[in-house]
């Protein structure tokens, strides 16, 4: 079998996103964990297959401490 017949690896924390995701909007879903981890990949494969509209928006800056960059990233865009 070809590598590319195989599906991608899914991490044991997709499932609990998954659950997150289908709940009603109330709150912000977030992944938090080392460096290279796996977490973009995490929540790509996972909002890809939900098939839901979504916002992503990466918090890798260390100069992004405080509420006003969550706000920023909650409003919806125009």
């Amino acid at each position: 079998m070809r590598s590319s017949d195989t599906l991608p690896y899914q991490r044991a924390q997709a499932t609990a996103l998954q659950a997150g995701l289908a709940e009603p909007r109330r709150f912000i879903q977030v992944v938090a964990g080392p460096r290279q981890a796996g977490k973009s990949t995490l929540v790509q494969q996972v909002t890809q297959a939900s098939g839901l509209a979504v916002r992503y928006a990466s918090a890798d800056e260390p100069t992004l401490r405080g509420t006003q960059w969550i706000a920023q990233q909650w409003r919806p865009r125009a």
